[in-house]
């Protein structure tokens, strides 16, 4: 059986995480209503042309649009839907607001994308719509979380075994696997906190609490990496912070809080 903290996580698979915030509208050249899903656009700047492929457009309540695209590199001719096949990729993906790709562009055909096309957009809702992701790779949610649990027990045990670089290899295939897994990323970044990286581990812990907005430990640890930096005045933004979101370890903060003022006072980095 699943530990209750991924049993949570898992539950997260039944519905969809909410969509950035849309992005300003434009003024379009041609309606978004005629903007669909395998649309390829061309555009004449100077004496070259760039083309874009509409991998998925998704409408928004406002009425708005965005566009899910891939941009080629420039190209010296006019592209055509065959040409296109053999042109090298410069963006795999980029949402961009509808209205804005449709000005001044030109339709040159229609081509739905295969899987390998999508390889951007599937990274994108990776990190944005884990469920989503999901639905579109065609993978097995509960089967997905239950390995990225295996690496992260595997983790647990190699770091317990003093073998931390092996640990956070395993910590880094549960989160490949695994996005919302702010357990598998914390411990990650304790592992890293222990050997000493600590702006490795300070990553991480802005990673996990983009997750997991409320996770105590890794807003506090996140103020001690960088104390450890010497980015005092950020630590001690975080540790006056945390005695305001946190209060059941008020202590704590203000403990640490006054460390960093002291520092700052001495002038010790």
């Amino acid at each position: 059986m699943l530990p209750r903290f991924l049993q949570r996580l898992a539950a997260r698979l039944t519905g969809s995480a909410p969509p950035p915030e849309p992005p300003a509208k434009g003024a379009a050249a041609t309606s978004t209503s005629t903007l669909k899903k395998g649309d390829v656009l061309a555009y004449r700047n100077a004496n070259a042309w760039r083309a874009v492929w509409v991998l998925e457009v998704d409408p928004w309540p406002d009425g708005t649009s965005v566009a899910h695209c891939l941009s080629y590199q420039q190209l010296d001719e006019k592209p055509t839907l065959e040409s296109l096949k053999h042109a090298e990729v410069l963006i795999w993906h980029s949402p961009i607001d509808a209205d804005g790709v449709s000005q001044g562009s030109e339709l040159i055909g229609n081509r739905q994308p295969a899987e390998d096309d999508l390889v951007g957009f599937a990274e994108y809702l990776k990190l944005t719509d884990f469920p989503r992701y999901l639905e579109l790779m065609g993978q097995d949610g509960q089967e997905i979380v239950r390995q990225a649990n295996a690496h992260y027990l595997r983790g647990n045990e190699l770091c317990e075994r003093g073998r931390k670089e092996e640990g956070i290899a395993e910590y880094d295939a549960a989160v490949e696997l695994f996005p919302l897994f702010f357990e598998a990323i914390d411990n990650r970044a304790f592992t890293r906190m222990e050997l000493g990286n600590f702006q490795e581990a300070l990553d991480d812990f802005e990673q996990s609490l983009q997750v997991n907005p409320d996770g105590e430990a890794a807003f506090f640890s996140k103020g001690e990496c960088l104390m450890r930096l010497g980015e005092l005045a950020a630590a001690e933004a975080i540790f006056a912070e945390g005695m305001e979101r946190f209060p059941g370890k008020k202590a704590l903060f203000g403990e640490f809080l006054g460390r960093v003022r002291a520092q700052q006072r001495s002038g010790n980095k």
